[in-house]
C-alpha cells in the first residue's frame, strides 16, 4: 500500500469532487423547482458530512478502511441511480465512472475495483434501459461503459500491484535507513568512548569521562568500572564512579573473588547479566550499589583478546528497566572501554618504569661522578709520585725496578684517562659541561694536538682546503675529539697512514679523520657512537678500550654546536667527519655555561 499521507490526500480530493457534484445537483434541483427533501437528497448530504469529518488518517490504517471506501462508492452509485433519472446520459456515465475511479485512486485492491465496476455497469444498464433508446443504442452505450469501467479496474489492479511493490521497497529503504541510523548512533557511541583516551594521560583523568559516556548511552544514573587485581584476587572499584551526572569518589571498595557478588559472577562466568530486582537479590548485590539506591543493574565483562580484565556496570536506568537491547549496547561499548582502560594502564606502567629507569640512570651518573672525583685525587698523587721517581737524579739503579716504575706510570695514566672519560660522560648526561669558545687557527691547532698524541706525528698528515683559517669553538673539547679519533685510528689501524682533511662547506668547516685499516663491521655502523660499543672481541683484546671514546666524540660535538658522522673509507678503513660552525653555536645557547664540579 502507498504511504497513508498519499491516500489521505486522494480521499480529500475525492471529497472535494463529491461536494462539487452534490452542489451542482442541488443547483439543478433548485432551478427545476424540485423539493429539497425529495428523493433522499438530504440523506446523501448527511453521508457526505459524515465522510468529511471522519478521521481519515486513522480510518485508512484500520481494518475497515476498504469497506468504508466501498460504502462510499456504493453511495455514489445509489445517488446517481436516485438523483440522475432526469440527467443527461453522459452525466450519468460520469457519475458511475466516478464511483469506479474512487477506489482506484485510493488504491484499493483490483478485486474491489472490479466489483465496483460491475456494480456501476449494472446500474448504468438499468438507467440506460429506462432512457427510451433503441436496443442497439442501449447495447452500444452499455458496452462502451463496460469497456471503460473494465479498463479503469484493470489499470487500478496493475497500479495497485506496482504501488504495493513500490511501498515494499519504500518500507525496505525505511527499515535500512532506520538500521543505518541505529548503527550510526552505535558507532558514534563507540567513537565517543574510544576517544576518551585523548581526554587525559592517566586513569584518574579519563575514567570519569569514560563511565559518564557509557552511562549516558544507556540512559542510566550510575556507571562503575571494576578492574581485576591479580595480586589480591579481587575486583577493585575504580574511583571515581559516575552518579547522576557527577563524579563520586569511591576509595577502598574491593570485591574478593572468593565472596559471591554480581560483579564476581559476571567476571568469572564471562557472561553479561541484567538484574531489574536488586532488592530481592540483596545477598548477591554489591553493597556500594545498594548504598546508592540502585534498583536495576546491567553488567558486562571487560576483555582484552579473550583475557578478562574487569567488569563494566551501569545501574539505575532512567524511567524504565534494562532490556536485552540495552545489554547488547553495553557489550558493544565494553570492547572500546576495555581497550582504553588497558592502554592507559599500560601507559601508566610504562611511565612508572620509565621514571624508575630515569632515576636509576641518574643514580648511576651521580655514582660515577662521585667515584671518579674521589679516584682522581689519589690517582693524581700516585702519578705525581711516579713522575718524580722517573727523574734522572732519582732513577733506581736496578733495571727491573725501573721497568716496574715505568709500567705503573703507564697504567696510572691509562686509569686517569678512563676517569676523565667517565667524568666527561657524567657531565654530558647532566648537561653540566662548561663551554668556553675561543678563536683558534685550525691548521696550527690540529698539528699541535697531533704532536701531543704518542706515536701519531709520524703517520698523521694534515691538509686544509681553501678558506679554512680560523674557527670559534672550545679548544679543550675539540682537542679531546681529535685525540679520541686519532687514538682510535692508531689503535684499530696500526701502521696505516692517518689523514686529517679540513674543508669549508657553507657556514661550516668539515674536518675528517681518515684511516686505512680494516674498517668497522657493517652490523656496528648504526651503533658505533653508542656507549660501550666495541669492535669484535679479537680487536678489543689486542687494542683495549672501554667503548666510550666515540660516544664522547658525539656528545662533545653536539655541545660545541656541531655534529659528527661515520663513513667507510674507500678501499678499507673508517672516516669520521666533524662539522663545526665557523662561529660558536652552542647547545646551551642563551644560557650560562655550567661550572666544573
Amino acid at each position: 500500500m502507498p504511504p497513508i499521507r498519499h491516500r489521505v490526500r486522494a480521499v480529500y480530493l475525492a471529497l472535494v469532487l463529491s461536494w462539487v457534484a452534490y452542489f451542482a445537483v442541488a443547483i439543478a434541483r433548485f432551478q427545476a423547482d424540485t423539493p429539497f427533501w425529495s428523493d433522499a437528497f438530504p440523506i446523501f448530504g448527511i453521508a457526505l458530512i459524515v465522510l468529511s469529518v471522519a478521521p481519515w488518517g486513522r480510518v485508512l490504517q484500520s481494518l475497515v478502511a476498504d469497506l468504508v471506501i466501498l460504502f462510499w462508492s456504493t453511495l455514489i452509485i445509489m445517488a446517481v441511480l436516485i438523483l440522475g433519472r432526469e440527467a443527461d446520459g453522459a452525466v450519468v456515465a460520469i457519475g458511475f465512472l466516478g464511483a469506479v475511479i474512487l477506489p482506484a485512486v485510493i488504491s484499493l485492491r483490483g478485486i474491489y475495483v472490479a466489483a465496483v465496476a460491475i456494480a456501476a455497469t449494472a446500474a448504468f444498464a438499468v438507467m440506460t434501459g429506462n432512457s427510451g433508446l433503441s436496443q442497439n443504442a442501449e447495447a452500444a452505450r452499455i458496452t462502451a461503459f463496460a469497456i471503460v469501467a473494465g479498463l479503469v479496474a484493470t489499470g487500478a489492479g496493475n497500479l495497485h500491484r506496482h504501488v504495493e511493490v513500490a511501498a515494499r521497497r519504500v518500507h525496505t529503504f525505511e527499515e535500512r535507513e532506520r538500521f543505518l541510523s541505529e548503527k550510526e548512533q552505535e558507532l558514534q557511541r563507540l567513537y565517543d568512548v574510544s576517544r576518551t583516551i585523548g581526554v587525559g594521560s592517566n586513569l584518574s583523568e579519563v575514567l570519569p569521562e569514560l563511565v559518564g559516556r557509557v552511562a549516558n548511552a544507556l540512559e542510566s544514573r550510575v556507571g562503575v568500572v571494576l578492574l581485576y587485581r591479580r595480586d589480591e584476587e579481587a575486583l577493585e572499584v575504580m574511583s571515581p564512579i559516575w552518579v547522576a551526572g557527577q563524579t563520586l569518589r569511591a576509595e577502598g571498595y574491593s570485591l574478593p573473588l572468593s565472596e559471591p557478588s554480581i560483579a564476581q559472577q559476571v567476571f568469572t562466568s564471562g557472561e553479561p547479566a541484567v538484574f531489574n530486582d536488586l532488592e530481592e537479590r540483596a545477598e548477591e548485590a554489591d553493597a556500594f550499589l545498594l548504598e546508592l539506591g540502585s534498583h536495576e543493574l546491567a553488567a558486562v565483562p571487560l576483555r582484552i583478546e579473550s583475557r578478562p580484565i574487569g567488569v563494566l556496570i551501569t545501574a539505575e536506568k532512567r524511567d524504565s528497566h534494562f532490556t536485552i537491547s540495552d545489554l547488547a549496547l553495553l557489550e558493544s561499548l565494553a570492547g572500546p572501554s576495555a581497550l582504553v582502560l588497558n592502554q592507559l594502564a599500560r601507559y601508566e606502567e610504562a611511565q612508572e618504569t620509565s621514571q624508575k629507569a630515569i632515576e636509576l640512570a641518574q643514580l648511576k651518573t651521580d655514582f660515577v661522578s662521585v667515584v671518579s672525583h674521589e679516584l682522581r685525587t689519589p690517582l693524581t698523587a700516585i702519578i705525581g709520585s711516579l713522575s718524580t721517581l722517573q727523574r734522572p737524579q732519582l732513577i733506581h739503579p736496578d733495571p727491573n725496578a725501573q721497568q716496574l716504575i715505568d709500567t705503573a706510570s703507564r697504567q696510572a695514566n691509562r686509569l686517569r684517562s678512563l676517569i676523565e672519560d667517565l667524568l666527561v660522560v657524567s657531565r654530558l648526561d647532566n648537561k653540566a659541561l662548561p663551554v668556553r669558545p675561543e678563536l683558534i687557527h685550525l691548521q696550527d691547532f690540529v698539528e699541535d694536538t697531533v704532536a701531543h698524541i704518542p706515536d701519531a706525528a709520524e703517520v698523521t698528515y694534515v691538509q686544509t682546503g681553501p678558506g679554512v683559517d680560523s674557527v670559534e669553538t672550545d679548544p679543550d673539547h675539540l682537542q679531546r675529539i681529535l685525540t679520541n679519533l686519532v687514538g682510535n685510528a692508531l689503535k684499530y689501524a696500526p701502521g696505516s697512514p692517518i689523514d686529517i682533511v679540513a674543508m669549508v662547506n657553507g657556514n661550516e668547516i668539515w674536518m675528517s679523520v681518515i684511516d686505512h685499516g680494516e674498517g668497522i663491521p657493517y652490523e656496528l655502523h648504526d651503533h658505533i657512537f653508542d656507549r660501550f660499543t666495541q669492535l669484535a672481541p679479537h680487536y678489543t683484546r689486542s687494542a683495549g678500550g672501554t667503548g666510550l671514546g666515540l660516544s664522547i666524540v658525539r656528545g662533545l660535538s653536539e655541545v660545541i654546536g656541531g655534529r659528527v658522522w661515520f663513513q667507510p673509507t674507500a678501499g678499507g678503513g673508517a672516516t669520521f667527519t666533524i662539522a663545526l660552525p665557523k662561529a660558536a653555536r652552542l647547545r646551551q645557547e642563551g644560557s650560562e655555561p655550567a661550572a666544573i664540579a
